[in-house]
């Protein structure tokens, strides 16, 4: 990162940081590694072979962390320590939380694995039956408790038959991480946060943003890459910096007011070239 960059997000009164796909842990050598490519084959059998997988796949990012991601999350939450942030995440690994960055500024739309949902029962399940079931007022299960010992078994290389995952108290289906890729999508386990960034959103008006993109490309670009080119467009006191390894390039609106970096962004965070 050069000291350029450094000096526009220290003197700016508030910053805008988007995540995009290149930060997110990738599952690289999983399919190869014996253990886990038995695990895979297993879950082809069962039932709901995705959501098993899901399971898996969290197994695999808590025995083998990416720790260039992890370190990559510590420099950035250095960079913004003492100035006012918010950070919208497009990554599901929730490797950006427990990294020193404020969880009540971080909203996360595609979700993660910090909830179960049903993917079959309705979102307008009755408000009794979900207080029953021990569910959150959205139709989420928070308590990680009911899936760390899961998780501790497949780590152990138990078979998954033998298994037992958390299920929907209405219907007996196996719940699944409330993830975008689930069937069923509940949107509402990230709704409170996203109505709180809409709100700081607003307050950035003519105030001096600096908006750091890092690794958003085309995935869900109306989530971070064309709302923040046109937060800066409005903004005259806005700056944007975009850093991605291959759409760096900088729309013609923003001349004089973008900074185009073509890096990987963990290395841009951590300072390797």
């Amino acid at each position: 990162m050069t000291e350029e960059i450094r000096k526009k997000i220290e003197d700016a009164q508030m910053v805008l940081v988007g995540i995009g796909k290149e930060m997110e842990e990738k599952f690289h050598g999983m399919p190869e590694d014996p253990e886990y490519a038995e695990l895979l084959r297993q879950a082809g059998e069962m039932e709901q072979r995705e959501t098993v997988e899901q399971y898996i796949r969290l197994s695999w990012l808590r025995t083998h962390p990416d720790r260039r991601k992890k370190q990559a999350y510590e420099a950035l939450a250095g960079l913004l320590s003492g100035k006012n942030y918010f950070v919208v995440t497009l990554c599901t690994d929730d490797a950006v939380f427990g990294t020193g960055l404020e969880e009540g500024r971080i909203v996360a739309p595609c979700g993660g694995f910090r909830a179960l949902q049903c993917p079959f029962c309705a979102q307008e399940d009755a408000a009794e039956e979900k207080k029953e079931a021990g569910e959150g007022p959205e139709g989420l299960f928070r308590d990680s408790a009911c899936w760390e010992g899961t998780l501790s078994r497949i780590a152990a290389g138990e078979a998954l038959s033998g298994m037992e995952f958390p299920r929907c108290p209405k219907c007996g289906k196996l719940l699944s991480f409330n993830q975008i890729g689930t069937s069923g999508y509940l949107e509402a386990g990230y709704l409170p946060q996203w109505e709180k960034y809409r709100k700081w959103l607003q307050g950035t008006l003519n105030r001096r943003l600096c908006i750091l993109e890092l690794g958003a490309g085309m995935e869900y670009p109306s989530v971070i890459r064309f709302p923040f080119e046109r937060v800066a467009f409005f903004n005259q006191k806005a700056e944007l910096i975009r850093v991605h390894s291959r759409l760096y390039q900088m729309t013609a609106e923003l001349s004089g007011r973008g900074i185009s970096v073509a890096e990987d962004p963990a290395d841009f965070l951590i300072g390797e070239r």
